[in-house]
């Protein structure tokens, strides 16, 4: 497992996050940023915001099993 650094997380809170297609109604969604081979996930309705770090090919990985409907 990768953990990040001080940079990681400085590189995220700079990062352009967008919001998920599949947007909720009421505004509720998960918010994913990139920044130097990490992404960050957070959650819209959660003030302050707080940042998931994933390692980027740990997240494609996990993109790759869900479209492929490999997760229980």
């Amino acid at each position: 497992m990768t953990i990040p650094d001080a940079a990681a997380f400085a590189a995220l809170a700079r990062a352009e996050y967008r919001t998920a297609s599949y947007t909720s109604a009421t505004g509720g969604c998960v918010m994913i940023g990139h920044a130097d081979g990490w992404v960050g996930i957070q959650d819209s309705k959660q003030h302050p915001r707080v940042t998931l770090p994933v390692p980027a090919s740990q997240f494609a990985a996990l993109l790759a099993a869900a479209k492929s409907g490999h997760l229980p």
